[in-house]
């Protein structure tokens, strides 16, 4: 797919051109490679059915906020290693969303910089002022970098946990997508047996006097049922979902990620992905010079998992009392014995945040081979779920054929 994409270079300068890639964040990638810093990024024929990517009005095209976060803390750290001022920076990003929410956002942050707070302290959010919405461990980790003077690597290492946060939850939702369709596929098939062809089969027996088995009658009954009720059947499952889709933003993600990770075959995937995602969070802030009870803080506050959360505070409340790491760790159980071995070595080496990288490296192998036996399970499990309702359906139909024989006059 070709893409039309307005960039800097190392040196500052814009660049206008186009990338061959599978898809936009390949294309993004394959820039990056080669030293750019995207700025603006669209398929190619809608640039040209839009306007040129030098007149104002080309803009990127995104389907989701959380990747534009994404790529805007990825440029912005770009910019700054080039050697590009701050100012500079937030006005070309600025320049390059005209028109998008996060371009009042990105104002309101320059017009604070300009008054004379530190970026870190512009980018939390302000009353009655449009906010970046970034994460807490980023404005530590920018915090940190204004301290250290590496501001840049600050905000490349956070561009990095926030791309990992996305990889994650893609990789979640491409997990879930084939068993889902699955699912659905097999749901509606079992609705139109049930709706057209057991009907026809029970008006043959219409007016007979026909002794069924147990299972035709069910079988039988029920389609009779879904084919004489179907628009009130239809008007239940629209309100189901209605109501579903009600629930999931009054309780949000991060209620349903709890309530799943009580189950057998999610629980232990969303617990290891929760693992990998604190873990890679503590190993960044400890590696940018955030202090651990900071940083063991803002790790906390960030996971969606209200009992890890718990015991991360609890470990928070043990180190301020002069408990290492590794022991609290330990004691609650957060850390497997080999990755508490890696935290301890990080202990006394003085390398903790490079080591807790080790164990966030760790868990996210075993969050992804675990997700492939979890998806290997989850599609056998559902084919023969559904082939079994649909092997029963067609011998309860077979059943009431047979019984054509037997029918008494």
């Amino acid at each position: 797919m070709r893409f039309a994409y307005q960039a800097v270079d190392a040196s500052g300068a814009l660049q206008r051109g186009h990338e061959e890639a599978a898809c936009e964040t390949g294309a993004v990638a394959q820039l990056l490679a080669r030293g750019l810093t995207p700025l603006a990024l669209q398929p190619a024929s809608e640039a040209a059915a839009g306007g040129s990517a030098g007149r104002p009005g080309w803009r990127r095209r995104t389907g989701s906020r959380r990747i534009e976060r994404v790529l805007l803390v990825r440029e912005l750290a770009s910019l700054l290693a080039a050697g590009v001022t701050l100012e500079e920076s937030l006005r070309t990003l600025i320049e390059a969303r005209q028109g998008l929410p996060l371009a009042e956002a990105l104002t309101a942050v320059l017009g604070r910089v300009l008054a004379g707070e530190r970026l870190s302290a512009a980018l939390q959010p302000a009353a009655g002022q449009a906010s970046l919405a970034l994460p807490g461990y980023v404005v530590a980790l920018v915090a940190a970098g204004e301290s250290t003077g590496d501001l840049a690597g600050a905000l490349g290492r956070g561009a990095e946990q926030l791309e990992f946060d996305e990889q994650i939850r893609a990789e979640t939702a491409e997990a879930l997508l084939y068993p889902a369709i699955l699912v659905a596929a097999g749901a509606g098939a079992v609705l139109f047996v049930f709706s057209f062809v057991v009907p026809r089969f029970a008006s043959l027996l219409v007016g007979r006097k026909v002794e069924l088995p147990w299972l035709s009658g069910v079988v039988l009954g029920i389609g009779q049922a879904v084919n004489r009720h179907g628009a009130l059947i239809a008007a239940l499952l629209a309100g189901a979902v209605v109501l579903a889709a009600l629930a999931w933003r009054a309780a949000g993600p991060a209620r349903v990620r709890a309530a799943l990770a009580h189950l057998p075959l999610l629980g232990g995937w969303i617990r290891l992905q929760e693992t990998t995602r604190w873990t890679g969070m503590l190993a960044l802030m400890l590696q940018s010079r955030v202090p651990i009870l900071a940083a063991l803080d803002l790790t906390a506050g960030a996971v969606t998992l209200a009992d890890v959360a718990a015991r991360l505070r609890r470990t928070l409340r043990d180190i301020g009392r002069g408990e290492p790491l590794s022991r609290s760790l330990a004691a609650h159980a957060l850390l497997a014995a080999n990755e508490l071995s890696m935290v301890r070595v990080g202990e006394r080496t003085g390398q903790l945040g490079a080591m807790m990288g080790h164990v966030a490296g760790y868990a996210l192998e075993r969050n992804r081979r675990l997700r492939k036996r979890l998806v290997s399970l989850i599609e056998p499990i559902a084919i023969l779920t559904l082939g079994g309702i649909i092997a029963l359906i067609i011998v309860g139909v077979v059943l009431a054929l047979t019984s054509l024989s037997d029918v008494k006059f």
